[in-house]
């Protein structure tokens, strides 16, 4: 029975992290009563200022002379992106695999370079889906966000022959829907947010990054259209710039400044805060905020997507707006849990601020927030996880050789067909060269009269 797991990280674990990085670190809080070993593996060292959630966790750094050894050490690895691509060994190992999809970076990518043809373009794309075929190829186990997202993983499995005899009767099993989660203990205020002490606003925050695939255009136009009818109303937009540093300040993020300060509504009804906010110190400003807003367009990524900024929202008790096409915003709409308006849709928009600002309809989504918010705690959406303590095993069709290396038996076939396949092609183009070549032409009587001579045997053969 496995009772050791090893979380690692592909981005890095801070004061100021992003999403990949504090969902493992939730993860690893949640599993301190399941796994008597837990270790959370980041590419970085822990900043002094920053301890372990609990004594039971063991941090460190992964990097290529202490991988090996972190394996070995561990019954279940779970794992993320392109950990897989820096770390080959965990195609061999005979642990536990268990690959966390919740994120499916090539539809955020084809969102981000939507309408682009370009070299750059094709090769990001492809590298990407090769990085999430592989992970499909070896893992024993598999993480999503939704059930939506679930079925696109079948999909993909069944395309990779991973739903196969061996699989076919387990495989729902062993895609997990875990999605994004909230702290259990709700948010309290430990210091000051982006509020100003005079500061009486009506305030919406957007509380995350500004990417490509998302729509603030729609909403600052709306803003400006609500200010006669409402001044008080200002739209915040949290941080605007990514912890990681490789992650590059996205065009969306430029277009919406410029037309804030178009509207002359740039720092003042409009505010982009610079930097990124703490993760010990969201609490803060999630309770300086009235309402929680996110807005994009309809697109494939939309339809898979599970936007975990709406989550906090939820955490901190604020009413949220968004926009159609999720599975969040159908959620928040069946729970009453705040109001889902159209893409691109300004007049829809300027509609919901101004009766959000009513405080019985206000209260009213409220009630429905905090009943919405039980339902993603960590401690609930990580529930399988934690069973995967009492009944992880390698998948049926992943082959343990005698060395302890792993390999898929159906990848291996799918392997022996195309080298067949590419033998055969190049049996055919000898033959061709042969054919074609000046000997074939000039012994092509003699063939023809060992055919005749075999033809006229059979002959007599069967007269006698």
């Amino acid at each position: 029975m496995p009772n050791s797991i090893l979380i690692l990280s592909p981005d890095v674990i801070s004061e100021k992290m992003a999403g990949p990085a504090i969902r493992y670190w939730e993860f690893a809080k949640a599993l301190i009563n399941t796994f008597s070993k837990i270790t959370l593996a980041a590419p970085n060292v822990l900043p002094e200022n920053l301890s372990p959630p609990t004594s039971e966790i063991e941090f460190i750094q992964h990097h290529g002379d202490n991988i090996h050894a972190l394996i070995e050490q561990h019954d279940i690895i779970v794992f993320q992106g392109y950990i897989f691509d820096i770390y080959p060994i965990l195609r061999e190992t005979s642990k536990i695999l268990v690959a966390d999809l919740y994120d499916p970076v090539p539809l955020e990518a084809l969102g981000w370079y939507q309408g682009q043809q370009n070299e750059h373009f094709f090769e990001h794309i492809t590298d990407q889906v090769r990085m999430m075929n592989d992970q499909i190829r070896y893992a024993d186990y598999f993480l999503c966000a939704s059930e939506r997202q679930r079925d696109l993983w079948l999909g993909h499995l069944l395309a990779l022959g991973r739903i196969n005899p061996a699989t076919y009767q387990e495989m729902q099993q062993r895609v997990l829907v875990i999605p994004f989660g909230l702290p259990d203990i709700p948010p309290h205020r430990t210091g000051k947010g982006f509020r100003k002490n005079d500061d009486s606003s009506f305030v919406l925050l957007w509380g995350g990054g500004i990417w490509e695939w998302f729509d603030p255009l729609t909403l600052i136009r709306a803003i400006h259209r609500v200010l006669p009818t409402c001044p008080n109303v200002k739209l915040v937009f949290l941080g605007t710039q990514h912890p990681n540093p490789t992650i590059e300040t996205m065009p969306m993020q430029h277009r919406a400044e410029a037309l804030a300060r178009e509207l002359n509504l740039h720092g003042k009804q409009v505010i982009f805060q610079a930097g990124w906010v703490a993760y010990d110190v969201l609490q803060n400003h999630l309770l300086d905020a009235d309402v929680g807003v996110s807005a994009h367009l309809q697109s494939l990524e939309t339809h898979f997507s599970f936007r975990t900024r709406l989550l906090y929202y939820l955490w901190a008790g604020k009413p949220i707006i968004t926009t159609t096409g999720d599975v969040l915003a159908e959620e928040i709409a069946a729970a009453n849990a705040g109001m889902v308006v159209n893409e691109a849709d300004e007049a829809s928009w300027e509609q919901a601020i101004i009766q959000l600002q009513n405080p019985k309809l206000y209260d009213d989504y409220v009630a429905g927030i905090k009943k919405l918010a039980q339902k993603y705690q960590w401690s609930t959406v990580t529930q399988p996880l934690q069973q995967l303590a009492t009944h992880a095993y390698i998948a049926p069709d992943m082959e343990i050789t005698d060395l302890g290396y792993r390999k898929p038996t159906i990848w291996h076939c799918e392997q022996a067909f195309h080298h067949l396949r590419n033998e055969c092609e190049e049996l055919k183009q000898q033959l061709f060269i042969m054919e074609t070549s000046n000997s074939w032409r000039i012994t092509a009587p003699i063939r023809d009269f060992w055919r005749w001579m075999s033809k006229l045997k059979s002959f007599f053969k069967g007269r006698h």
